[in-house]
Protein backbone atom coordinates (compact mmCIF):
# COMPACT_ATOMS: atom_id res chain seq x y z
CA UNK A 1 0.00 0.00 0.00
CA UNK A 2 1.01 3.64 -0.32
CA UNK A 3 1.66 5.50 2.93
CA UNK A 4 0.46 9.08 2.91
CA UNK A 5 1.70 9.98 6.39
CA UNK A 6 4.69 12.17 7.12
CA UNK A 7 8.04 10.62 6.28
CA UNK A 8 10.05 9.67 9.32
CA UNK A 9 13.56 10.97 8.67
CA UNK A 10 15.81 11.39 11.71
CA UNK A 11 18.29 13.34 9.55
CA UNK A 12 15.72 15.92 8.41
CA UNK A 13 16.98 18.67 10.70
CA UNK A 14 20.54 17.36 10.90
CA UNK A 15 22.63 17.74 7.74
CA UNK A 16 25.24 15.03 7.14
CA UNK A 17 28.37 15.40 9.25
CA UNK A 18 31.46 15.67 7.05
CA UNK A 19 33.91 15.42 9.93
CA UNK A 20 36.46 12.68 9.06
CA UNK A 21 36.31 11.28 12.60
CA UNK A 22 32.53 11.03 12.40
CA UNK A 23 32.73 9.32 9.01
CA UNK A 24 35.24 6.80 10.37
CA UNK A 25 33.00 6.19 13.37
CA UNK A 26 30.05 5.54 11.04
CA UNK A 27 32.09 3.05 9.02
CA UNK A 28 33.20 1.26 12.19
CA UNK A 29 29.60 1.18 13.42
CA UNK A 30 28.34 -0.37 10.16
CA UNK A 31 31.07 -2.99 10.31
CA UNK A 32 29.97 -3.90 13.85
CA UNK A 33 26.36 -4.07 12.68
CA UNK A 34 27.23 -6.39 9.79
CA UNK A 35 29.27 -8.69 12.04
CA UNK A 36 26.56 -8.75 14.70
CA UNK A 37 23.93 -9.59 12.10
CA UNK A 38 26.05 -12.23 10.40
CA UNK A 39 26.94 -14.23 13.53
CA UNK A 40 23.31 -15.12 14.24
CA UNK A 41 22.72 -16.28 10.69
CA UNK A 42 25.88 -18.36 10.94
CA UNK A 43 24.75 -20.08 14.14
CA UNK A 44 21.17 -20.68 12.93
CA UNK A 45 22.20 -22.34 9.69
CA UNK A 46 25.19 -24.11 11.25
CA UNK A 47 22.78 -25.82 13.64
CA UNK A 48 20.39 -26.87 10.88
CA UNK A 49 23.19 -27.94 8.55
CA UNK A 50 24.76 -30.13 11.24
CA UNK A 51 21.43 -31.88 11.71
CA UNK A 52 21.13 -32.43 7.96
CA UNK A 53 24.70 -33.65 7.52
CA UNK A 54 24.36 -36.10 10.42
CA UNK A 55 20.82 -37.13 9.46
CA UNK A 56 21.82 -40.68 8.58
CA UNK A 57 23.74 -41.06 11.87
CA UNK A 58 20.92 -39.50 13.90
CA UNK A 59 18.38 -41.81 12.26
CA UNK A 60 20.32 -44.88 13.41
CA UNK A 61 20.78 -43.60 16.98
CA UNK A 62 17.44 -42.01 17.84
CA UNK A 63 15.02 -44.42 16.16
CA UNK A 64 14.52 -48.20 15.92
CA UNK A 65 16.94 -49.86 13.50
CA UNK A 66 14.41 -52.25 11.98
CA UNK A 67 13.60 -49.96 9.01
CA UNK A 68 16.44 -47.58 7.98
CA UNK A 69 14.31 -45.69 5.43
CA UNK A 70 11.53 -45.13 7.95
CA UNK A 71 14.10 -43.96 10.50
CA UNK A 72 15.57 -41.50 8.00
CA UNK A 73 12.11 -40.18 7.14
CA UNK A 74 11.35 -39.82 10.85
CA UNK A 75 14.60 -37.87 11.28
CA UNK A 76 13.57 -35.47 8.53
CA UNK A 77 10.05 -35.34 9.98
CA UNK A 78 11.48 -33.99 13.26
CA UNK A 79 13.51 -31.56 11.18
CA UNK A 80 10.25 -30.39 9.58
CA UNK A 81 8.06 -30.39 12.70
CA UNK A 82 10.53 -28.11 14.46
CA UNK A 83 9.66 -25.43 11.93
CA UNK A 84 6.17 -25.25 13.43
CA UNK A 85 7.73 -23.38 16.34
CA UNK A 86 9.09 -20.70 14.02
CA UNK A 87 5.84 -18.73 13.60
CA UNK A 88 5.32 -18.84 17.38
CA UNK A 89 8.82 -17.50 17.89
CA UNK A 90 8.22 -14.95 15.14
CA UNK A 91 5.15 -13.55 16.87
CA UNK A 92 6.95 -13.38 20.21
CA UNK A 93 10.23 -11.94 18.95
CA UNK A 94 8.49 -9.70 16.40
CA UNK A 95 6.56 -8.04 19.23
CA UNK A 96 9.74 -7.68 21.30
CA UNK A 97 11.66 -6.30 18.33
CA UNK A 98 9.08 -3.60 17.58
CA UNK A 99 8.34 -2.66 21.19
CA UNK A 100 11.77 -2.96 22.86
CA UNK A 101 14.20 -2.90 19.99
CA UNK A 102 15.97 -5.17 17.52
CA UNK A 103 19.05 -5.60 19.75
CA UNK A 104 17.04 -7.30 22.51
CA UNK A 105 15.83 -9.94 20.05
CA UNK A 106 19.26 -10.51 18.54
CA UNK A 107 20.88 -11.15 21.93
CA UNK A 108 18.11 -13.47 23.18
CA UNK A 109 17.89 -15.47 19.94
CA UNK A 110 21.60 -16.21 19.69
CA UNK A 111 21.69 -17.49 23.29
CA UNK A 112 18.66 -19.74 22.81
CA UNK A 113 19.94 -21.22 19.54
CA UNK A 114 23.34 -21.97 21.03
CA UNK A 115 21.85 -23.62 24.13
CA UNK A 116 19.48 -25.86 22.13
CA UNK A 117 22.26 -27.05 19.82
CA UNK A 118 24.58 -27.84 22.72
CA UNK A 119 21.88 -29.92 24.42
CA UNK A 120 21.43 -32.04 21.27
CA UNK A 121 25.04 -33.13 21.69
CA UNK A 122 24.19 -34.37 25.20
CA UNK A 123 21.04 -36.36 24.41
CA UNK A 124 20.79 -40.11 25.19
CA UNK A 125 20.15 -42.51 22.31
CA UNK A 126 17.14 -44.74 21.59
CA UNK A 127 19.08 -47.74 22.82
CA UNK A 128 19.57 -46.05 26.22
CA UNK A 129 16.14 -44.50 26.94
CA UNK A 130 13.82 -45.72 24.18
CA UNK A 131 11.09 -43.42 22.86
CA UNK A 132 12.20 -40.62 25.21
CA UNK A 133 15.23 -40.11 22.97
CA UNK A 134 13.41 -38.83 19.85
CA UNK A 135 11.05 -36.82 22.08
CA UNK A 136 14.00 -34.97 23.63
CA UNK A 137 15.45 -34.45 20.17
CA UNK A 138 12.14 -32.95 19.07
CA UNK A 139 12.07 -30.59 22.07
CA UNK A 140 15.55 -29.31 21.22
CA UNK A 141 14.59 -28.80 17.60
CA UNK A 142 11.43 -26.95 18.68
CA UNK A 143 13.54 -24.60 20.81
CA UNK A 144 15.86 -24.03 17.85
CA UNK A 145 12.85 -23.27 15.66
CA UNK A 146 11.35 -20.89 18.24
CA UNK A 147 14.55 -18.83 18.45
CA UNK A 148 15.11 -18.92 14.68
CA UNK A 149 11.63 -17.46 14.23
CA UNK A 150 12.95 -14.09 15.32
CA UNK A 151 16.59 -14.35 14.28
CA UNK A 152 16.82 -14.08 10.49
CA UNK A 153 14.34 -11.30 9.83
CA UNK A 154 15.43 -9.23 12.82
CA UNK A 155 19.05 -9.43 11.68
CA UNK A 156 18.04 -8.40 8.15
CA UNK A 157 15.90 -5.55 9.49
CA UNK A 158 18.69 -4.38 11.77
CA UNK A 159 21.39 -4.31 9.08
CA UNK A 160 19.10 -2.83 6.41
CA UNK A 161 17.88 -0.07 8.74
CA UNK A 162 21.49 0.92 9.32
CA UNK A 163 22.18 1.06 5.55
CA UNK A 164 21.57 3.72 2.87
CA UNK A 165 19.10 2.53 0.23
CA UNK A 166 21.85 2.37 -2.41
CA UNK A 167 24.05 0.08 -0.26
CA UNK A 168 21.52 -2.30 1.23
CA UNK A 169 22.41 -5.21 -1.02
CA UNK A 170 26.15 -5.12 -0.39
CA UNK A 171 25.67 -4.52 3.34
CA UNK A 172 23.52 -7.65 3.60
CA UNK A 173 26.09 -9.71 1.69
CA UNK A 174 28.01 -10.69 4.87
CA UNK A 175 24.76 -12.06 6.35
CA UNK A 176 24.02 -14.13 3.26
CA UNK A 177 27.64 -15.27 2.99
CA UNK A 178 27.63 -16.20 6.70
CA UNK A 179 24.58 -18.35 6.03
CA UNK A 180 26.54 -20.26 3.40
CA UNK A 181 29.78 -20.26 5.38
CA UNK A 182 27.92 -21.89 8.25
CA UNK A 183 26.98 -24.78 6.00
CA UNK A 184 30.58 -24.98 4.75
CA UNK A 185 31.79 -25.07 8.34
CA UNK A 186 29.19 -27.67 9.30
CA UNK A 187 30.07 -29.83 6.31
CA UNK A 188 33.79 -29.47 7.02
CA UNK A 189 33.30 -30.42 10.66
CA UNK A 190 31.13 -33.38 9.66
CA UNK A 191 33.71 -34.44 7.07
CA UNK A 192 36.47 -34.17 9.67
CA UNK A 193 34.54 -36.21 12.20
CA UNK A 194 33.76 -38.83 9.57
CA UNK A 195 37.29 -39.13 8.18
CA UNK A 196 39.11 -39.17 11.54
CA UNK A 197 36.96 -41.79 13.21
CA UNK A 198 35.67 -45.25 12.44
CA UNK A 199 31.92 -45.73 11.86
CA UNK A 200 31.71 -47.28 15.32
CA UNK A 201 33.42 -44.29 16.95
CA UNK A 202 31.27 -41.86 14.99
CA UNK A 203 28.07 -43.50 16.22
CA UNK A 204 29.38 -43.90 19.77
CA UNK A 205 30.60 -40.35 20.51
CA UNK A 206 32.22 -38.44 17.65
CA UNK A 207 28.93 -37.21 16.17
CA UNK A 208 28.28 -35.26 19.38
CA UNK A 209 31.42 -33.09 19.24
CA UNK A 210 30.31 -30.75 16.39
CA UNK A 211 27.18 -29.78 18.33
CA UNK A 212 29.33 -28.55 21.23
CA UNK A 213 30.82 -25.89 18.94
CA UNK A 214 27.63 -23.94 19.63
CA UNK A 215 29.13 -22.93 23.00
CA UNK A 216 32.01 -20.77 21.69
CA UNK A 217 29.84 -19.53 18.82
CA UNK A 218 27.19 -18.38 21.28
CA UNK A 219 29.79 -16.54 23.36
CA UNK A 220 31.13 -14.73 20.29
CA UNK A 221 27.59 -13.87 19.23
CA UNK A 222 26.79 -12.43 22.63
CA UNK A 223 29.93 -10.30 22.61
CA UNK A 224 29.29 -8.92 19.10
CA UNK A 225 25.63 -8.16 19.74
CA UNK A 226 26.27 -6.48 23.06
CA UNK A 227 28.35 -3.81 21.26
CA UNK A 228 25.67 -2.57 18.85
CA UNK A 229 22.98 0.09 19.05
CA UNK A 230 19.59 0.63 17.44
CA UNK A 231 19.38 2.46 14.11
CA UNK A 232 18.62 6.18 14.10
CA UNK A 233 15.42 5.43 12.20
CA UNK A 234 14.12 3.13 14.93
CA UNK A 235 15.16 5.59 17.65
CA UNK A 236 13.23 8.36 15.88
CA UNK A 237 10.18 6.12 15.48
CA UNK A 238 10.23 5.15 19.17
CA UNK A 239 9.84 8.83 20.10
CA UNK A 240 6.61 9.34 18.16
CA UNK A 241 5.03 5.96 17.43
CA UNK A 242 2.00 5.03 19.49
CA UNK A 243 2.59 1.41 18.51
CA UNK A 244 6.02 1.33 20.12
CA UNK A 245 5.45 3.43 23.21
CA UNK A 246 1.66 3.44 23.87
CA UNK A 247 1.37 7.23 24.10
CA UNK A 248 -2.40 6.92 23.72
CA UNK A 249 -3.42 3.60 25.30
CA UNK A 250 -6.99 3.82 23.98
CA UNK A 251 -5.75 3.98 20.36
CA UNK A 252 -2.77 1.67 20.83
CA UNK A 253 -2.58 -1.50 18.73
CA UNK A 254 -0.05 -4.30 18.86
CA UNK A 255 2.57 -4.19 16.06
CA UNK A 256 1.23 -7.39 14.50
CA UNK A 257 -2.36 -6.22 14.75
CA UNK A 258 -1.46 -2.95 13.03
CA UNK A 259 0.51 -4.86 10.39
CA UNK A 260 -2.50 -7.02 9.54
CA UNK A 261 -4.55 -3.84 9.26
CA UNK A 262 -2.21 -1.93 6.95
CA UNK A 263 0.21 -4.41 5.36
CA UNK A 264 -1.65 -7.68 4.63
CA UNK A 265 -0.77 -7.66 0.93
CA UNK A 266 2.90 -6.99 1.64
CA UNK A 267 3.00 -9.81 4.21
CA UNK A 268 1.58 -12.17 1.59
CA UNK A 269 4.22 -11.09 -0.93
CA UNK A 270 7.02 -11.86 1.54
CA UNK A 271 5.42 -15.21 2.47
CA UNK A 272 5.27 -16.30 -1.18
CA UNK A 273 8.81 -15.20 -2.02
CA UNK A 274 10.24 -16.94 1.04
CA UNK A 275 8.47 -20.13 -0.04
CA UNK A 276 10.98 -20.38 -2.88
CA UNK A 277 13.88 -19.34 -0.63
CA UNK A 278 13.04 -21.94 2.03
CA UNK A 279 12.45 -24.89 -0.30
CA UNK A 280 15.63 -24.35 -2.30
CA UNK A 281 17.65 -23.52 0.81
CA UNK A 282 16.77 -26.59 2.82
CA UNK A 283 17.10 -28.78 -0.22
CA UNK A 284 20.77 -27.76 -0.13
CA UNK A 285 21.57 -27.81 3.59
CA UNK A 286 19.01 -30.30 4.86
CA UNK A 287 18.83 -32.85 2.07
CA UNK A 288 21.63 -32.69 -0.52
CA UNK A 289 24.26 -34.71 1.35
CA UNK A 290 21.70 -37.45 1.93
CA UNK A 291 20.76 -37.29 -1.77
CA UNK A 292 24.38 -37.68 -2.84
CA UNK A 293 24.82 -40.65 -0.48
CA UNK A 294 21.54 -42.50 -0.92
CA UNK A 295 20.54 -41.77 -4.51
CA UNK A 296 23.80 -40.95 -6.33
CA UNK A 297 26.03 -43.54 -4.62
CA UNK A 298 28.75 -41.28 -3.25
CA UNK A 299 30.60 -42.16 -0.06
CA UNK A 300 29.76 -39.85 2.83
CA UNK A 301 33.20 -38.22 2.80
CA UNK A 302 32.94 -37.57 -0.95
CA UNK A 303 29.42 -36.16 -0.59
CA UNK A 304 30.61 -33.80 2.14
CA UNK A 305 33.62 -32.74 0.05
CA UNK A 306 31.31 -31.85 -2.83
CA UNK A 307 29.13 -29.79 -0.49
CA UNK A 308 32.06 -27.97 1.14
CA UNK A 309 33.61 -26.99 -2.21
CA UNK A 310 30.32 -25.96 -3.79
CA UNK A 311 29.20 -23.85 -0.85
CA UNK A 312 32.62 -22.22 -0.47
CA UNK A 313 32.33 -21.02 -4.08
CA UNK A 314 28.79 -19.77 -3.44
CA UNK A 315 29.88 -17.93 -0.25
CA UNK A 316 32.22 -15.82 -2.38
CA UNK A 317 29.85 -15.44 -5.33
CA UNK A 318 27.05 -13.89 -3.28
CA UNK A 319 29.12 -10.72 -2.70
CA UNK A 320 28.87 -10.06 -6.43
CA UNK A 321 25.14 -10.75 -6.31
CA UNK A 322 24.83 -8.29 -3.41
CA UNK A 323 26.35 -5.54 -5.54
CA UNK A 324 24.11 -6.52 -8.43
CA UNK A 325 21.10 -6.09 -6.12
CA UNK A 326 22.16 -2.44 -5.65
CA UNK A 327 22.75 -1.83 -9.36
CA UNK A 328 19.50 -3.09 -10.87
CA UNK A 329 15.92 -2.66 -9.73
CA UNK A 330 14.59 -4.95 -7.02
CA UNK A 331 12.14 -6.52 -9.47
CA UNK A 332 14.82 -7.17 -12.08
CA UNK A 333 17.13 -8.77 -9.52
CA UNK A 334 14.44 -11.07 -8.14
CA UNK A 335 13.38 -12.10 -11.66
CA UNK A 336 16.99 -12.86 -12.63
CA UNK A 337 17.33 -15.18 -9.64
CA UNK A 338 14.00 -16.92 -10.28
CA UNK A 339 14.71 -17.45 -13.98
CA UNK A 340 18.17 -18.76 -13.13
CA UNK A 341 16.68 -21.41 -10.84
CA UNK A 342 14.06 -22.37 -13.43
CA UNK A 343 16.70 -22.84 -16.12
CA UNK A 344 19.45 -24.48 -14.03
CA UNK A 345 17.70 -26.86 -11.61
CA UNK A 346 17.13 -29.87 -13.90
CA UNK A 347 20.63 -29.71 -15.46
CA UNK A 348 22.05 -29.42 -11.94
CA UNK A 349 20.33 -32.59 -10.72
CA UNK A 350 21.36 -34.45 -13.88
CA UNK A 351 25.00 -33.43 -13.40
CA UNK A 352 25.05 -34.78 -9.84
CA UNK A 353 25.39 -38.31 -11.19
CA UNK A 354 28.36 -37.49 -13.45
CA UNK A 355 31.13 -37.47 -10.88
CA UNK A 356 32.41 -35.07 -8.20
CA UNK A 357 33.62 -32.30 -10.56
CA UNK A 358 30.31 -32.11 -12.41
CA UNK A 359 28.46 -32.24 -9.10
CA UNK A 360 30.52 -29.32 -7.75
CA UNK A 361 29.76 -27.23 -10.85
CA UNK A 362 26.07 -28.07 -10.56
CA UNK A 363 25.77 -27.32 -6.85
CA UNK A 364 27.96 -24.20 -6.78
CA UNK A 365 25.81 -22.48 -9.42
CA UNK A 366 22.56 -23.70 -7.86
CA UNK A 367 23.63 -22.59 -4.37
CA UNK A 368 24.79 -19.18 -5.62
CA UNK A 369 21.39 -18.55 -7.18
CA UNK A 370 19.46 -19.98 -4.25
CA UNK A 371 21.26 -18.03 -1.55
CA UNK A 372 21.11 -14.82 -3.59
CA UNK A 373 17.32 -15.05 -3.36
CA UNK A 374 17.86 -14.17 0.30
CA UNK A 375 18.88 -10.64 -0.74
CA UNK A 376 15.37 -10.00 -1.97
CA UNK A 377 13.91 -11.34 1.27
CA UNK A 378 16.36 -9.29 3.35
CA UNK A 379 15.56 -6.01 1.60
CA UNK A 380 11.84 -6.74 1.62
CA UNK A 381 11.78 -6.89 5.44
CA UNK A 382 12.38 -3.12 5.43
CA UNK A 383 11.17 -1.96 2.00
CA UNK A 384 7.73 -3.57 2.38
CA UNK A 385 6.90 -2.42 5.91
CA UNK A 386 6.77 0.72 8.11
CA UNK A 387 9.38 1.14 10.85
CA UNK A 388 7.19 0.53 13.88
CA UNK A 389 5.71 -2.79 12.71
CA UNK A 390 8.37 -4.26 10.44
CA UNK A 391 9.89 -6.69 12.96
CA UNK A 392 6.45 -8.29 13.45
CA UNK A 393 5.21 -7.83 9.88
CA UNK A 394 8.29 -9.50 8.39
CA UNK A 395 8.97 -12.19 11.01
CA UNK A 396 5.58 -13.93 10.87
CA UNK A 397 5.26 -14.48 7.08
CA UNK A 398 8.97 -15.31 6.83
CA UNK A 399 8.79 -17.89 9.61
CA UNK A 400 5.42 -19.25 8.49
CA UNK A 401 6.74 -19.81 4.99
CA UNK A 402 9.76 -21.67 6.33
CA UNK A 403 7.43 -23.72 8.54
CA UNK A 404 5.07 -24.65 5.71
CA UNK A 405 7.58 -25.14 2.90
CA UNK A 406 11.17 -25.24 4.19
CA UNK A 407 10.79 -27.73 7.01
CA UNK A 408 9.08 -30.27 4.80
CA UNK A 409 11.46 -29.89 1.84
CA UNK A 410 14.00 -32.61 2.84
CA UNK A 411 11.17 -35.06 3.58
CA UNK A 412 9.36 -34.38 0.27
CA UNK A 413 12.60 -34.49 -1.72
CA UNK A 414 13.55 -37.82 -0.12
CA UNK A 415 10.12 -39.25 -0.89
CA UNK A 416 10.20 -38.05 -4.52
CA UNK A 417 13.68 -39.43 -5.14
CA UNK A 418 12.80 -42.77 -3.51
CA UNK A 419 9.52 -43.24 -5.38
CA UNK A 420 10.30 -41.72 -8.79
CA UNK A 421 13.89 -40.83 -9.71
CA UNK A 422 16.94 -38.96 -8.44
CA UNK A 423 15.97 -36.01 -10.67
CA UNK A 424 12.38 -35.79 -9.37
CA UNK A 425 13.15 -33.21 -6.64
CA UNK A 426 14.22 -30.80 -9.40
CA UNK A 427 10.61 -30.44 -10.58
CA UNK A 428 9.61 -29.64 -7.01
CA UNK A 429 12.14 -26.79 -6.98
CA UNK A 430 11.04 -25.52 -10.38
CA UNK A 431 7.43 -25.24 -9.23
CA UNK A 432 8.48 -22.80 -6.50
CA UNK A 433 10.90 -20.96 -8.80
CA UNK A 434 8.03 -20.24 -11.20
CA UNK A 435 6.02 -18.97 -8.24
CA UNK A 436 8.96 -16.77 -7.25
CA UNK A 437 9.09 -15.30 -10.75
CA UNK A 438 5.41 -14.34 -10.55
CA UNK A 439 5.88 -12.79 -7.11
CA UNK A 440 8.87 -10.78 -8.35
CA UNK A 441 6.95 -9.53 -11.36
CA UNK A 442 3.63 -8.74 -9.71
CA UNK A 443 4.32 -8.15 -6.02
CA UNK A 444 7.76 -6.85 -5.14
CA UNK A 445 8.39 -3.09 -4.95
CA UNK A 446 11.51 -1.39 -6.19
CA UNK A 447 13.92 0.26 -3.76
CA UNK A 448 12.42 2.69 -1.24
CA UNK A 449 13.49 3.87 2.19
CA UNK A 450 10.12 3.20 3.93
CA UNK A 451 11.09 5.49 6.84
CA UNK A 452 7.42 5.90 7.69
CA UNK A 453 5.07 4.92 10.50
CA UNK A 454 2.32 2.32 10.13
CA UNK A 455 -0.38 4.72 11.33
CA UNK A 456 -0.41 7.43 8.67
CA UNK A 457 -2.17 9.76 11.10
CA UNK A 458 0.81 9.76 13.44
CA UNK A 459 2.80 12.97 13.04
CA UNK A 460 6.37 13.71 13.97
CA UNK A 461 5.59 17.00 15.66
Amino acid sequence: MEYSGEILDPRRHNPPDTNPHTIQADIAMRNRVRRAGAIGNFIEYFDNALYGFFAVTISTLFFPKSDPVAALLATFAIFGVSFVARPIGAMFFGYVGDRWGRKTVLVAAVLMMSAATTIIGLLPTYEAVGVLSPLLLLLCRLLQGFSAGGESTTAFVFVTEHSPVSERGRNNAPLVSATIASSVAAAAVAMLATSLTTPEQLNAWAWRLPFFLAIPLGIVGLMLRSQIDESETYKAASKVSNIINKFDKQKHRSPLGQAFSTSKAEMLVLFLWVAMVSVTGYLVVGYMVTHLERFEGYAKSTALSIMVTSLAIAAIAVFAFGRLADRVSRKQFAMIISLGLIVWTIPAFVLLSHGPVAAIIALSIFASLQYSAMFTAALATVELFPVDVRASASALPYAASFAVFGGSAPYIATWLAAHYSAVAPAYYVMFFAVGGLLVAWLGLPNARSMDVLADSKTKLH
